[in-house]
């Protein structure tokens, strides 16, 4: 019984369409373990000369196809690396922020009265997050605490309430287990004094909270593509605002007229405090393996390089 889905049969209709084959083993496997549909049709793009058709154009090779497809995944495990290291930030300050604005002594927010948390901390969710529910809210908060071998250590077996049974886990331990959608929710919702602080470990004053938040929006959304193999290099930048493009001119001192990827790395670097994401980018991708005249199709490369298409 032959596949549905067959390699050869998906290589014959690219040649078809006009791809050169090149190495047929290497294409084959890419084929079998790489979603077809993201890795051919999701790089296939700067190769086409007619996309609607999808026909490829006459010096179009599938190793070049390959190596793109390569860079872009290495570039995304990449920019993974420093919003991992921005999420952490941002987690700690959080947690830190809500200890210190509701004077949390023992640091263990569920030690406090529930119509306290409610009524003076979850409502400012509220306000943001109209449809939320406490309770949903505050299982996102310990969802994660068994899984950890540093915060199961402070969970209460024989408490059948879910939430009671980890009254004695401080919130400054119990944030290490928080999503990064989890840390950015509790940040929206702390009072302006406490948001201060998380902005002053990233170096800005309030007059930028609108600009960071839209800042952390898309840094989610691009972390979520990231995470499910999704093509980068040519991702939409969903949350544009003057607030963000101010951001951005006060940072590097630069006029622009919309946040894209390299846009969005550049920040990405500077919150994260290091200095290689785009050097390393940029060497990467003028050493890419695929003819100049299909690079200089990319967008990327194009801002990479101040908008030439030549090195």
């Amino acid at each position: 019984m032959q596949n549905i889905i067959n390699p050869h049969n998906i290589i014959k209709g690219l040649a078809k369409n006009g791809l050169q084959i090149g190495d047929k083993s290497i294409l084959n496997y890419h084929i079998k373990n790489f979603n077809f549909n993201t890795f051919i049709y999701g790089y296939s793009t700067p190769f086409y000369s007619d996309i609607e058709k999808r026909r490829y154009d006459l010096d179009a090779n599938s190793d070049e196809l390959i190596n793109f497809y390569k860079f872009d995944r290495d570039m995304a495990n990449h920019v993974l690396r420093y919003i991992l290291v921005i999420e952490k930030i941002v987690n700690t300050s959080v947690a830190y922020g809500i200890i210190n604005y509701f004077h949390i002594k023992d640091k263990c927010l569920f030690k406090l009265d529930q119509d306290y948390i409610e009524h003076k901390i979850f409502i400012n969710l509220k306000n943001v997050e109209p449809k939320i529910t406490y309770i949903f809210f505050v299982r996102k908060l310990i969802k994660y605490l068994s899984s950890s071998t540093i915060t199961k250590h402070y969970c209460l077996p024989n408490i059948h309430n879910e939430v009671f049974r980890w009254r004695n886990c401080p919130l400054d331990i119990m944030c290490l287990t928080w999503s990064f959608a989890t840390s950015f929710s509790l940040f929206i919702a702390l009072p302006i004094e406490a948001q201060a602080n998380l902005l002053g470990n990233f170096e800005l004053g309030s007059e930028h909270y609108i600009g960071f938040v839209e800042f952390l929006k898309n840094t989610l959304h691009l972390r979520n593509f990231i995470s499910h193999n999704n093509v980068i290099y040519d991702i939409k930048i969903v949350y544009q605002s003057p607030s963000l493009i101010k951001l951005y001119e006060s940072i590097f001192k630069k006029n622009i007229n919309e946040i894209r990827l390299f846009q969005m790395m550049e920040l990405i670097e500077h919150f994260a405090h290091s200095t290689t994401l785009i050097s390393n980018t940029r060497y990467y991708l003028n050493k890419l393996k695929i003819q100049q005249k299909f690079k200089g199709k990319i967008q990327l490369y194009k801002d990479m390089n101040d908008g030439k298409t030549t090195i």
